[in-house]
């Protein structure tokens, strides 16, 4: 009898301590997920946050000028600095804006994708810019930092835009050109002969359009 009394005892006593065991593994679970929280909730609210305000950034880019797939419009374009055409075929170049870029690997073909974005807004996303007779693009420096490097009209070089075989008589009104379909465009720096310019001119016309 004495032994059955204890171990009913032993019994009992093994059953608080599971128990006791079980509430501290429960306890620290607990504080491990109150721990967890207390990190991933910021995180989060920062995400949201930056993505809230992309998506602002971006909704307002799309109604100033136009919304993406409200136009489909395709033109050739060449522009030459000193003699040597700018390869927008390179990764660079591609699809930098879902409203006017080049893509599928080719350099000539422009593709405008809203009603009212210019040609100046192809320009700003591949990091270049046309204003007051200079047209500026992103060049490497000797420790291979970036910056941009500017080409102006001086007496001497000069920069011309062309729309279709008809000089513009600002340059820089290129930046606010609305491409049409089938437009041929070129902007060209440097000193250039006629024969030069005309070559240039030719090449252009000659480039394929490709309307995908």
């Amino acid at each position: 009898m004495f032994g059955k009394k204890k171990s009913s005892s032993n019994s009992g006593s093994a059953k608080v301590k599971n128990k006791k065991k079980s509430g501290s593994y429960l306890d620290a679970s607990k504080k491990k997920r109150q721990k967890y929280l207390i990190i991933i909730i910021p995180i989060i609210a920062a995400t949201v946050a930056i993505l809230a305000i992309s998506g602002t950034r971006y909704s307002s880019e799309i109604n100033k000028f136009g919304t993406v797939g409200s136009a489909h419009e395709h033109a050739a374009f060449i522009i030459n600095v000193n003699g040597t055409p700018i390869d927008f075929s390179q990764p660079q170049y591609q699809v930098t804006s879902r409203l006017i870029h080049v893509e599928g690997g080719d350099g000539v073909t422009l593709h405008r994708h809203t009603d009212r974005v210019p040609f100046g807004e192809f320009l700003r996303s591949v990091n270049m810019n046309i204003e007051d007779s200079c047209f500026s693009i992103p060049e490497e420096t000797s420790n291979q930092q970036e910056q941009q490097q500017e080409y102006c009209s001086n007496g001497t070089e000069e920069l011309r835009a062309f729309v279709n075989g008809e000089e513009l008589e600002s340059p820089s009104s290129l930046g606010s050109y609305i491409l049409k379909d089938d437009d041929r465009i070129l902007l060209i720096y440097g000193n250039q002969t006629a024969d030069q310019l005309s070559q240039s001119l030719s090449a252009l016309e000659e480039a394929p359009i490709l309307k995908t």
